[in-house]
């Protein structure tokens, strides 16, 4: 199942962009083949994605739909690192 953007009771939080953590180069966070779903029911199928809000490297503000990025990680989806990354 696809998360959707707009989520909560009444569809006003949204979620942020999603991403690969950078950080972790043998891992795509963003993969969801055989990932158990929320709930427990169903496994993920090859090609299925995964949402990752601010690719693990920034906090999402759930009212706008923008990550504001931990230090050396910038992009819409804090999915780019730069020298000061720790």
């Amino acid at each position: 199942r696809q998360e959707p953007e707009w989520f909560g009771h009444d569809c006003s939080l949204r979620h942020c962009p999603t991403g690969d953590d950078p950080r972790t180069l043998s891992k795509d966070e963003t993969n969801c083949f055989n990932v158990t779903a929320e709930g427990g029911f169903g496994t993920g199928q090859n090609g299925n994605l995964c949402h990752v809000d601010c690719s693990n490297r920034g906090q999402c503000n759930y009212f706008t739909g923008q990550c504001k990025c931990f230090t050396g990680y910038y992009g819409d989806n804090c999915g780019a690192m730069s020298a000061l990354a720790k």
